[in-house]
């Protein structure tokens, strides 16, 4: 029977607004659905009680909606949630879900495929990414950025491209953060260092910068670069990146998948098992990121 069972609680979410709206909607959503199962309330019956469809019950339930205040409280009486520290917290989750998302002030220019990792990786405790082709959005300089979008948009308005470039620029804040900032692990191809994007110059740059940002940021950022003779464990043939959070109890893992028009995101337990083991063998058989920094000397060297 359902009043055998632990009631479920939100106590352990932290209130964390730098991880962005979109996590404490992702975690609300979860604790609403396990409310509502503790409770023993189908689906059906929820929706009467705020007056609703089923369907937006399932949207709710998975964060694909906003949380209305008024329609949360009576889900909560429904579901028998009555400890004033649980709905003091949920209350807090709902006002924090409300504002808006880390890419709306670029909502013009952020990808609608992009947006969910977008609004998700304030809130990762680590993020593992394996980019094939191109240096990785988070670490690229404005005119690298630029040249990259230019290439693959080029009817683009250069308006656009400059601000999608902003966008990029913007991501790796994160890693900046006094409180709760996450670790990036990015494992490049060494082609990418040979792929020459836009000018020599522009290259130049780009492995300066990425010097500068380990030197700047020894323990949030770490850098493998793959060679060739990796052979099949670097044949992914498309950028993954997988995002584990502080709090995976209420957050699951995110795996990433970048298509050429737009990305699948995978969130099943399993296919997170898969992909983790997939970048934990590339990392195995990558460069050690001890040797980066003379990797990317030599590079620059071939710029220069």
């Amino acid at each position: 029977m359902a009043a055998d069972r632990q009631a479920p609680s939100i106590l352990g979410f932290p209130h964390r607004p730098e991880w962005g709206p979109a996590a404490h909607r992702k975690a609300l959503a979860g604790h609403l659905r396990r409310c509502r199962d503790h409770a023993g309330i189908a689906p059906r019956q929820a929706a009467r009680c705020i007056h609703t469809s089923e369907a937006t019950i399932s949207r709710m339930e998975t964060g694909r909606t906003a949380f209305k205040p008024a329609e949360v409280e009576r889900l909560l009486d429904a579901y028998h949630v009555s400890d004033p520290l649980e709905r003091a917290r949920i209350a807090d989750l709902v006002h924090e879900a409300a504002k808006p998302e880390v890419w709306q002030p670029y909502a013009n220019a952020a990808p609608p495929p992009l947006r969910p990792l977008l609004a998700m990786e304030p809130a990762a405790r680590r993020i593992i990414s394996y980019e094939p082709q191109l240096v990785p959005g988070w670490l690229q300089t404005q005119e690298y950025a630029e040249t990259v979008i230019r290439a693959v948009h080029p009817t683009k308005p250069a308006r656009e491209i400059t601000e999608r470039a902003a966008l990029r620029m913007r991501r790796i804040e994160m890693l900046r953060r006094a409180e709760t900032p996450p670790v990036l692990l990015a494992v490049m191809d060494s082609e990418v260092f040979r792929r020459q994007v836009g000018t020599p110059g522009v290259m130049y740059r780009q492995i300066k910068h990425l010097l500068a940002l380990l030197e700047e940021l020894p323990y949030q950022l770490h850098l493998q670069i793959a060679p060739l003779s990796v052979g099949a464990a670097g044949a992914i043939g498309h950028p993954v990146v997988h995002l584990r959070f502080f709090t995976p109890e209420y957050l699951p893992d995110m795996v990433y998948l970048e298509q050429y028009e737009g990305a699948v995101y995978r969130e099943k337990p399993s296919d997170s098992e898969r992909y983790q083991a997939i970048l934990n063998n590339l990392c195995g058989v990558a460069n050690p990121a001890e040797q980066t920094p003379a990797l990317l000397e030599q590079a620059l060297a071939s710029w220069r």
